[in-house]
């Protein structure tokens, strides 16, 4: 997932990735790195319509 220009040092782009710590943002253009408390998903239900949040830890 991408932050367009959500960097609060260089409004630089954000991306989220996740390692055997946990997920946390990193910014392209600066590097500036912030561990993230929790990641909400957005899942798809078998139906198509309807969207679910997923809180994890």
């Amino acid at each position: 997932m991408w932050k367009l220009k959500g960097c609060p040092k260089c409004n630089g782009d954000i991306f989220l990735e996740k390692d055997v710590s946990g997920w946390y943002e990193r910014c392209l253009q600066c590097g500036y790195n912030r561990d993230m408390l929790s990641v909400v998903e957005v899942r798809e239900l078998s139906s198509g319509k309807k969207k679910e949040l997923v809180l994890q830890r």
